[in-house]
């Protein structure tokens, strides 16, 4: 008899069931993986923008008490609204504090970044501290 060779129809159906479930049961954890990638990718693009736009200050101001620099110079480089050239939707909003009352000292930057098209809403912000040898 030869009645027990090769699979049925019904295991065939069950194996197709239990893959089934098996699929759905990691589906929810490949949708999850897929959007936190997403956000990941976004929040390094904004992080990146956002350092782009300190370097020339971190430059132009060293931590160097021999190098002349002033607050009024510092604060003439506050930028709103700076769009990125890359496409990317983001926009960087450059915020310079208060001078400090005496020198020298320390000034308080910080670069918030957020998409263009969901505005006030900051992805990132980066603080940094500046030091300033002059009013």
């Amino acid at each position: 008899m030869r009645d027990s060779e090769g699979f049925s129809i019904v295991e065939v159906i069950i194996a197709m069931f239990l893959l089934m479930v098996l699929a759905l049961a990691v589906l929810p954890l490949i949708i999850g993986a897929t959007n936190t990638s997403v956000v990941n990718r976004d929040l390094v693009a904004a992080t990146t923008f956002a350092n782009a736009q300190l370097a020339p200050i971190k430059a132009s101001f060293p931590n160097d008490p021999s190098t002349p620099t002033s607050c009024a110079t510092l604060r003439a480089r506050a930028a709103t609204d700076v769009l990125d050239t890359a496409g990317t939707g983001l926009q960087a909003d450059l915020t310079i504090g208060t001078c400090p009352a005496a020198y020298p000292g320390i000034v308080l930057v910080t670069v918030a970044v957020e998409d263009s098209d969901a505005p006030g809403t900051a992805l990132v912000r980066i603080p940094t501290r500046v030091s300033v040898s002059a009013p």
